[in-house]
């Protein structure tokens, strides 16, 4: 991990550590606004509430993280420079500002004209070009074409495009120029941004981190560029199906297509652990693998909503509404709480105790947060995921507000183990 992280070209930590320490409040504001909305994950999905609760987590959260996760793992992944440290402290400031206004018009939003959402999804806009402008410049100066590569630019530009429809939705709201349903085009929306954005992203990322963190070597390659393909394709059809074309057939074979190739993907983090070198899994990891079950298990509720199998029709907009949660509550969650443990403590050491290696005795990066609180949080999240499936399904609003309990003790926990790394103070003997 230390010789994959430690590189020449790691940005300043002033770019980075904003980004988690925005995202860990998010995550904790967001486990607190789950309990008060919890009677609208018992009724319809399209509510202003759960848009402001899915825009806090997606953005706020799971986003901003990635954001700060990917400026300096870039330059690890893609062995260049952060094309400039500038436009990413700007695009932080316009992005946290934007998506702070969106969370809170989308509180009152009433399916009409509203300013607030104009401005905020406007400074997100801007925000996102920035961000891709800075990464998609940095890519284009590596002379590392992977695999692992193209996943990550692939998913930025989706990113792009997400946010594009995202704008063009609302305004439809009001100008109703777009024939299609809201509801399909916020289908489409939540599937370029979910697959595209989000899953292209972590399977980038993770095929090249997860090996080096866990020591394995030799793994097949070909496994990802199958998915590559299957996905973006799947993807793409998915979008035309949902916006153009809504038959079942066409959904289920675009469906099948991004399945196939999330099963590739997860068939390659099998190998990857199976012949893993370091068989011991520290919290962070543990947090990483629990991620990839959810994602499984998200593939059936997905196949599911899609199929719409007559025996469960009685539940099935629970079904389907549990589909997007788990998504971002589970798998894309799970993997940044755990990542974080992977990511952080190290760009602190690497900051204040780099230079002093070999010349004095320095704390290992593990030791900068408390691994006895990580493993709490490890155990409340897991019970509050637990809790939250069973609590949708049951369509009980009790068992959902202690889900949020649960979640909201793994933010305060998880908070308190981000800020202190982030406010560590050097240590040396």
């Amino acid at each position: 991990m230390q010789a994959g992280l430690s590189t020449k070209n790691a940005p300043s930590a002033a770019v980075v550590l904003p980004h988690f320490a925005f995202g860990a409040v998010a995550f904790l504001a967001a486990s607190v606004i789950l309990f008060f909305v919890a009677p609208d994950l018992v009724g319809h999905y399209l509510s202003p509430h759960l848009l402001s609760l899915t825009h806090l987590l997606v953005l706020g959260w799971i986003s901003m993280v990635i954001f700060g996760s990917l400026y300096q793992l870039i330059p690890v992944v893609m062995e260049v420079k952060l094309y400039s440290e500038k436009l990413a402290i700007a695009t932080f400031i316009l992005f946290g500002s934007g998506l702070v206004i969106l969370s809170v018009s989308f509180w009152s939003f009433n399916f009409g004209h509203n300013m607030g959402i104009d401005i905020g999804g406007t400074l997100v806009l801007l925000a996102v070009i920035l961000f891709a402008w800075n990464a998609i410049k940095s890519a284009a100066k590596t002379e590392r074409k992977t695999i692992e590569n193209t996943f990550i630019i692939t998913a930025v530009i989706w990113l792009v495009i997400t946010v594009i429809l995202a704008i063009v939705i609302v305004l439809n709201f009001s100008m109703h120029f777009i024939s299609t349903s809201h509801l399909q085009l916020l289908k489409t929306h939540a599937h370029m941004g979910l697959a595209g954005w989000f899953l292209l992203l972590v399977i980038g990322v993770a095929s090249k981190l997860m090996p080096m963190f866990l020591i394995v070597h030799k793994l097949p390659k070909r496994l990802l560029t199958y998915a590559y393909y299957l996905i973006n394709g799947g993807l793409v059809l998915l979008s035309v199906a949902y916006t153009f074309y809504p038959q079942t057939w066409f959904l289920t074979f675009s469906g099948l297509l991004i399945v196939s190739g999330i099963v590739l993907f997860l068939r390659f983090n099998q190998l990857a652990f199976g012949k893993r070198l370091r068989k011991k899994l520290d919290v962070g990891m543990k947090m990483s693998a629990m991620g990839f079950i959810l994602l499984a298990l998200t593939l059936l509720l997905g196949l599911t909503s899609l199929l719409k199998p007559e025996f469960f029709q009685a539940v099935q907009l629970r079904i389907d509404m549990l589909y997007g949660v788990l998504i971002i509550f589970g798998f894309l969650s799970s993997l940044v709480l755990g990542q974080t443990y992977k990511t952080l403590p190290f760009i602190i050491w690497l900051k204040k105790y780099h230079s002093k290696v070999g010349k004095q005795k320095v704390p290992l990066p593990q030791e900068l947060y408390s691994d006895k609180v990580a493993n709490r949080h490890f155990y409340t999240y897991l019970a509050g995921i637990i809790f939250l499936v069973a609590g949708m399904l049951m369509a009980s609003v009790l068992v959902i507000r202690i889900a949020a309990a649960l979640i909201f003790v793994t933010g305060l926990l998880y908070n308190y183990n981000v800020f202190k790394i982030l406010f560590h103070k050097e240590k040396v003997q």
